[in-house]
Formats: C-alpha cells, sequence, structure tokens
C-alpha cells in the first residue's frame, strides 16, 4: 500500500482547485477532504475550520495577485504604472478564486495573511502617486480614491457579467487617466 503524504501546500492546492471549479463558498472542510480522499478530521491538522481554509486560499491567492502585479510593474512608473495598476485589479482575469465583493474581503481581513496581502496591494499606490504628486495629503486621497475605485469596478466587472465591457473597460482607462491628471494638477497648484 502506498503511503499518501498529506501537507498544508496539498491541502491548500485542493481548495484551490475546488474554488476554482466550483465557487470560493464550495470550500468545505468535507468537501476538501473527499477530493483529497482522507477523513475530514484529519483536515484539522492543517486548518482550524472552514473559514480558516477559505482564508488561507485567500491569502494565497491575493499573494499571487500582488506578486504578479510587482512583476508586472517592473519598469514603470507614475501614470503608466498606476494605470495598468488599476486596470489589472479592475478588470484582470487575476483569479477565479479570490471572491470579488467588498464583503468577503472585509470579512476575511481579520486573518492576518489575508490582511498582509491587502497592505501589500495597498501600499502600491501611494508609492507610484509620489512620483506624480509630492503632497502627502493629495497622495493619501489620490490612494483611498483609486483604491476605492478599481476595486469597485471589480466588483461591478466580476459580477455583472460581461455586458458592454468593452465600453467599460474604456471608461474605466478614460476616468484613471482623468483622475490621475487631476492629482497631479492638484499638486502643482499647491507647490
Amino acid at each position: 500500500m502506498k503511503k499518501r503524504i498529506l501537507n498544508e501546500e496539498r491541502v491548500l492546492t485542493a481548495a484551490t482547485e475546488l474554488a476554482a471549479e466550483s465557487g470560493f463558498e464550495a470550500i468545505t472542510l468535507s468537501r476538501v477532504a473527499k477530493r483529497l480522499d482522507i477523513q475530514p478530521q484529519s483536515m484539522y491538522r492543517y486548518t482550524k475550520n472552514t473559514e480558516d481554509l477559505r482564508a488561507k486560499v485567500f491569502a494565497k491567492s491575493m499573494q499571487e495577485l500582488v506578486d504578479y502585479l510587482y512583476q508586472s510593474l517592473i519598469g514603470l512608473s507614475g501614470t503608466t504604472a498606476l494605470e495598468q495598476l488599476t486596470y489589472t485589479v479592475a478588470f484582470g482575469e487575476y483569479s477565479e478564486v479570490i471572491p470579488h465583493d467588498f464583503a468577503a474581503v472585509s470579512k476575511y481581513l481579520k486573518y492576518p495573511d489575508v490582511a498582509t496581502q491587502y497592505n501589500r496591494l495597498y501600499a502600491m499606490l501611494p508609492l507610484y502617486l509620489a512620483q506624480i504628486a509630492h503632497d502627502p495629503e493629495i497622495i493619501r486621497r489620490g490612494t483611498s480614491l483609486l483604491s476605492d475605485f478599481m476595486l469597485g469596478e471589480s466588483v461591478n466587472a466580476h459580477n455583472n457579467g460581461a455586458d458592454n465591457i468593452e465600453v467599460r473597460q474604456a471608461d474605466f482607462r478614460k476616468n484613471v487617466t482623468q483622475i490621475l491628471g487631476m492629482l497631479a494638477k492638484s499638486s502643482r497648484k499647491k507647490v
């Protein structure tokens, strides 16, 4: 009889695959255990409960997104980097695993690994905004505005189907360009 090796990586991989196939809410201890052909109680070695397992999958998926963003933005700066960053978060097919709604995001922010990845994502905005605006207040307000705008569009784009997606994408790009122009102009006025 061949001994199966179970570890946290295998558990997370099985849970992630399940979420990609059936949706994030499909992740349960019993479903993942069945997928791994193990008893559900064996799962408690790697996770506390279903919510903890979902949080681990969420954190892993967020980490992959943020790592991808950092890689894709190498060599870009200022406006170009911000346009690429906001568009990717709003419309990118970076994950069918991460739930695209604010309630889910806020629900899992209490988990340190999820909060860490969310903060890494959020920290990218002021980093690039500082390259086009030098006033700390403009950077702070611009970070909040762009964060809300890109995450809001992400929710809309992923939950409202493909209706007029090309128009939405074009409008989004134009709106981001206008927002960045206003932020840069406001910063120049304050100098």
